[in-house]
């Protein structure tokens, strides 16, 4: 029988349990609690072990329930999550309770069971929730049942029931758009990742929910009660120009931001109020840095300036004769270190200003660092090379090509044991701090990398690029996470000195604050690592391909979003992907020229070959599925024998980048889109050019033919869509409306609509006949590089990919006279949507989250 969770489970334990270090057990819990902070990540996780090993008599013995028991009694609750997510008998324990509830016919009950679900949630492993989903998906009465505690909360006392039966049904896939919440009672829920399009949660008890990444497009939470409510983000903190550095305080109640006006801007981070602004220098502050006793604060820029930290007055100038790229106080806060673009590192000392030292370096000095224990000082320059010093002697101990450009940044881990270093090359790199050996290379950035951060534990480390991207990096499990939000570079990334936080800075002008964990199932959603190039729906529907720069190709279920196969290969980056007529092969091209056969229902690769000199941009099939069509940077466009690989044709009448190609429907014409602004159309049979179309002013990124094949729609950077009658090559419409680059266009099955993807991160819906806006598709957070549109299931589909690494399935509807479009489901997306959320009269929620959500579009209708 299935032996549930509870107290009566556990005190029949307690004379087995040896107790482990009472010496530390007896000590206070803020005592504790820094002891714990002081320790690395390893030493950390030897602590933990042995306080959570369950013994007999001396002897490790197996007990889940008591190691359960242990964990929640003897480590802090913000430990506890990664503690048990690594614990494989706890995971086993988990998922052999909840098999026990299924064979039995129980699993409904696994809501009403807090412990186990608690464990559940703590627990935290990928298995676990697929098994969870396959069995909500699966069990339309299960499903039933969990609404049915939803609805119950309404007016029955079971509000810690319906808050798990919801969390269930959010995590299993279940979607909530345009239903009737009015009055539900959830709190404490786990909401995130959600879909409330259009809900009616008016007075809903929403306390304590967990909101990150959710949905809440015109959702109405008037008169809600949302106190502790979780949206897994901040505001972002808006400035009068590009931010170059962030710090925060000791004691993380302050963060100092350097800015390109010469201004330093203090904030709060209690409610991210601005308490000063500090004025002084003349020239961009390319640096700020807190002294280790949190009482001083230095700034970088022509000089090093001092300021009081809690009053921000200025207290002295320390002269400089080149500009300040990177300051740093020494680990016992007695010197102050500058580097600069003099090709040095000068040394003062911090209480009188006296300048001590100098030491000459062969290029730009762009970033220093002390070693935690003070020994050691390492420099990053304008070039590859790295700089290690004896911080007490001066003396050189190495100097070593780190990279294969300039070295911006450079950081020692919490322990001293290891370097980072953040290259224009879009690397970083991790070394060991006394040899100098390279350990290790995080790729995945696309542009220069200008900061990197240690987390307090070492456990991760962040960076910012100039690829407008803060990426999170898993020292112990190799993840990688990419948070996007900001529009330009991104000069300086900093961690909170409790590491719950990072803060970013950025050319965009604004500071971006990071939760480090968005939520208790954020990792186990199969997203993309980066951009997703390419979306398609296969002949019959039923799948999806899409192609991502990060090199794979993932088919996923078009019904509800569920990844299928990811494919991957000997494809740098995928930039194209697309089905066979029949459906049963998919071909892909990628960034390195090559091209790929893939079998659609079991994923396996097939016939492979590279025939393009640059970059493949686009791959179509011939309507019979005989022949495959490709364009390239390389300014060509070529015809292959889907059988043998064989190069057919080779047509190079473009002077400029080949960016898009696409069959007609009858398979006799092709059509071309170029760098050059021009359209090409030609045809199939003799390889002749017929036409060329010319009237966009720039580059023609996507070119489509409509159903009948009787018109040509042309995407262009210069922000139209432009109509061509396919026969003769005459322009008809001009579509203009777009602020950015046209990335992607395609016709509505029936050809009576198109849909435009912009780099201004929208799509738009037009009526083909009058060239008229339809709607405006807003909520991405990266350009849209490619949509597909499909008839299905006995509706209309589009299908979105971004920059933002999402991946969106949408239902477009027509109401009466006006277009309605519903999300179905999206994947890969981590940032809160609340465009035209209604906040009227909520109860408890803090400034600084209404202060987000009206950031992100929220209304807030006052009284008259």
């Amino acid at each position: 029988m299935l032996t549930p969770i509870s107290n009566s489970a556990i005190t029949s334990y307690p004379a087995a349990q040896k107790t482990v270090k009472p010496s530390f057990l007896s000590l206070p819990l803020e005592t504790r609690g820094e002891i714990e902070k002081l320790l690395d990540f390893s030493s950390q996780q030897a602590l933990f072990k042995a306080l959570t090993t369950v013994t007999r008599n001396g002897e490790p013995m197996d007990s889940p329930i008591l190691k359960l028991h242990l964990i929640k009694d003897r480590i802090q609750a913000q430990y506890q999550g990664a503690l048990m997510d690594s614990d494989e008998e706890l995971k086993g324990f988990a998922l052999s309770q909840l098999q026990k509830l299924t064979d039995l016919g129980q699993f409904d009950q696994v809501v009403e069971r807090a412990a186990l679900f608690e464990l559940v949630w703590l627990v935290n492993d990928p298995e676990i929730f697929r098994f969870l989903q396959k069995e909500v998906q699966q069990d339309a009465l299960l499903k039933e049942k969990l609404l049915n505690w939803v609805e119950q909360s309404k007016t029955e006392e079971v509000q810690p029931i319906a808050a798990n039966a919801m969390t269930l049904l959010v995590k299993a896939g279940v979607q909530f758009k345009d239903k009737d919440l009015k009055g539900i009672r959830v709190p404490g829920a786990d909401l995130s990742y959600g879909v409330f399009d259009s809900a009616q949660l008016q007075g809903a008890d929403l306390r304590g929910v967990n909101l990150s990444a959710s949905w809440l497009r015109q959702a109405n939470l008037s008169g809600s009660q949302m106190f502790g409510v979780q949206f897994g983000e901040w505001p972002y903190l808006q400035e009068e120009g590009a931010v170059n550095s962030c710090a925060y305080s000791p004691d993380g109640k302050n963060c100092a931001i350097g800015l390109e006006n010469g201004e330093i801007s203090v904030y709060d981070t209690s409610n991210w109020s601005k308490i000063h602004t500090l004025v002084g220098h003349r020239s961009s502050v390319r640096s700020v840095v807190y002294s280790p006793s949190g009482q001083q604060l230095a700034s970088g820029s022509i000089s090093v300036r001092l300021w009081n930290a809690k009053s921000g007055t200025p207290e002295s100038t320390l002269i400089f004769h080149e500009g300040i790229t990177s300051v740093v106080y020494s680990p016992n806060g007695e010197q102050i270190v500058a580097g600069g673009d003099d090709a040095s590192v000068n040394f003062w000392d911090a209480r009188s200003g006296e300048h001590k030292e100098r030491w000459g370096h062969p290029s730009y000095v762009n970033s220093v660092a002390y070693s935690p224990n003070g020994m050691q000082i390492v420099s990053g320059m304008s070039d590859p090379l790295m700089c290690l010093w004896d911080a007490k002697s001066g003396e050189l101990k190495h100097t070593w090509c780190a990279h294969n450009t300039d070295v911006h940044s450079v950081v020692y881990s919490p322990s001293g044991a290891q370097i980072a270093s953040g290259s224009a090359d879009s690397s970083v790199r991790l070394w060991d701090a006394q040899s100098v050996v390279a350990m290790r290379t995080l790729e995945g950035h696309t542009d220069e990398v200008m900061s990197v951060a240690y987390s307090p534990n070492g456990t991760h480390i962040v960076s910012g690029s100039r690829d407008e991207t803060v990426r999170l990096w898993d020292l112990q499990g190799g993840a990688q996470h990419v948070l996007m939000g900001h529009t330009s570079a991104v000069n300086s990334v900093a961690y909170s000195p409790n590491g719950s936080q990072i803060a970013s800075g950025s050319d965009d002008g604004t500071v971006r604050l990071w939760h480090t964990q968005r939520g208790a199932l954020g990792h186990t959603l199969p997203s993309y690592t980066d951009t997703v190039r390419s979306v398609a729906y296969s002949p019959s529907g039923s799948q999806i391909a899409s192609g991502s720069d990060d090199g794979t190709v993932r088919l996923w279920d078009a019904q509800n979003g569920t990844l299928g196969f990811t494919l991957t290969g000997e494809i740098e980056r995928v930039t194209s992907a697309v089905y066979s007529p029949s459906g049963e092969q998919i071909a892909s091209g990628g960034a390195d020229g090559k091209m790929q056969l893939w079998d659609a229902k079991s994923g396996e690769r097939g016939l492979g070959w590279t025939g393009h000199t640059d970059l493949v941009t686009s791959v179509v099939y011939s309507p019979n599925g005989g022949q495959i069509a490709s364009s390239s940077m390389d300014n060509t466009v070529r015809l292959w024998d889907v059988e043998s690989g064989e190069l057919k044709f080779t047509w190079t009448g473009h002077t400029g980048a080949v960016n898009s190609v696409v069959y007609s429907p009858s398979g006799l014409q092709i059509a071309s889109g170029s760098d050059d602004r021009m359209v090409q159309l030609w045809d199939v049979k003799s390889g002749e050019l017929r036409f060329t179309l010319t009237g966009h002013n720039d580059a023609v990124n996507s070119v489509v033919y409509s159903p009948g094949g009787v018109q040509i729609a042309s995407g262009s950077s210069d922000k139209t869509v432009r109509l061509w009658d396919a026969q003769s090559g005459t322009p008809r419409y001009t579509f203009t409306g777009h602020t950015s680059v046209i990335s992607s266009v395609v016709y509505s099955p029936n050809g009576a609509q198109l849909a435009s993807g912009s780099r201004d991160n929208t799509v738009r819906l037009w009526e083909v006949a009058s060239g008229t806006c339809l709607r405006v598709m807003q909520g991405f957070d990266g350009w849209v590089t490619s949509i597909a549109w499909k008839a299905m299931l006995g509706g209309s589909y589009l299908l979105t990919g971004s920059a933002d690494r999402s991946l969106r399935q949408w239902e477009i509807k027509k109401e009466r006279e006006e277009y309605k479009i519903v999300l179905c489901w999206s994947q890969g997306r981590e940032v809160l949507t609340a465009a035209d959320m209604l906040i009227d009269g909520v109860e408890g929620l803090s400034e600084i989250n209404k202060r987000l959500l009206k950031q992100r579009g929220a209304l807030e209708r006052k009284a008259a």
